[in-house]
């Protein structure tokens, strides 16, 4: 497929038979001209073609299918969701573009059902990549007015509204139980069929990274801890054992800002630039304690580092924020 003929897919689309947020981004390929931002979209979905026949047009699909609705905030969210399976697996598809690998999209395996986004199979391992965005406006619109929050659940609720008479950010770890829970299940068929599977989740954020980061690892409430918030019934954390790792990336700013013109930050020069190793800001690679590892390999392409002191005050869990107005 070309460029001129993915374009041409989009223009022809649902996307332009009712309102969409990115329609007017695509417009611009009616005059013969590019949107920086549909441009992006469109290369990734070209360089993803690649790897996977069709793709292109299935993703296209889904994308223009989030549509009808005027400036409807859960579409939005949703679109970002689409956006966030685009920049991971392409990633991974210019990782991998020169070897031997195969890529699989929405795979399933034994009888179930349930699948993650892709797998890549190599002869020594299968790694299955779940890939989750959390819808964050709402905590977003909070985080922004609240002088207070609460990173992680080391403190009773009613004891901080005490403090804060309620005007206080409250933890936004629910969607990483989750998401947890939605990628367990999802590699559950792949761990009792597969020899060598591993189950990844991606998890793309915005730029306040101590938030999962604390979900996850927070010595009083962490999911991947003793102390975790998240019980099964008789009262013992959730171990999530199918979910060999968990990978969160700091992006969904990026996004925002592409889609509405305004200059990305971090060097970053288009949506879907993932950015070159080595450079600010880091992802985060975090270990589940109850899995079986995660092949070295996969960790590299996606540029993903075990978060510590040296990567920045905001890769280690928090408690207690004050925001102090400049």
């Amino acid at each position: 497929m070309t460029k001129d003929e993915l374009y041409t897919y989009f223009v022809n689309s649902k996307m332009f038979e009712q309102w969409h947020w990115y329609s007017w981004h695509f417009e611009f390929w009616k005059k013969k001209e590019e949107h920086p931002f549909a441009s992006s979209i469109v290369d990734a979905l070209l360089n993803c073609e690649s790897k996977m026949p069709s793709f292109a047009k299935g993703m296209a699909d889904e994308i223009a299918a989030i549509s009808g609705l005027e400036k409807n905030e859960d579409h939005y969210e949703q679109l970002l969701q689409r956006l966030s399976e685009i920049l991971i697996i392409n990633q991974l598809v210019l990782s991998f573009k020169d070897d031997p690998v195969s890529f699989d999209r929405e795979p399933t395996s034994g009888t179930s059902k349930k699948n993650p986004e892709i797998t890549i199979s190599t002869k020594d391992y299968k790694v299955g990549i779940e890939v989750k965005a959390p819808s964050l406006l709402k905590h977003q619109k909070i985080r922004a007015n609240n002088k207070t929050q609460v990173a992680s659940r080391f403190i009773d609720k009613t004891e901080i509204d005490k403090i804060t008479k309620g005007e206080v950010t409250t933890p936004r770890d629910n969607p990483i139980k989750d998401f947890l829970i939605s990628a367990d299940q999802k590699f559950k068929s792949f761990k009792e069929n597969e020899v060598n599977f591993r189950g990844l989740l991606v998890v793309v954020w915005d730029d306040f990274i101590y938030e999962p980061i604390s979900a996850l690892t927070h010595h009083s409430s962490g999911l991947f801890t003793k102390n975790s918030f998240a019980k099964d019934k008789n009262g013992q954390p959730l171990t999530f054992s199918n979910v060999d790792a968990v990978i969160i990336v700091r992006h969904l700013h990026q996004f925002n800002a592409a889609a509405s013109g305004s200059p990305l930050i971090d060097n970053k020069t288009h949506a879907m630039d993932y950015g070159e190793k080595g450079n600010f800001p880091p992802k985060a690679f975090i270990v589940n304690p109850h899995g079986s590892g995660m092949s070295e390999t996969i960790i590299e392409s996606l540029q993903a580092f075990t978060p510590c002191p040296q990567m920045g005050a905001e890769y280690m869990p928090k408690e207690l924020i004050w925001w102090i107005p400049t």
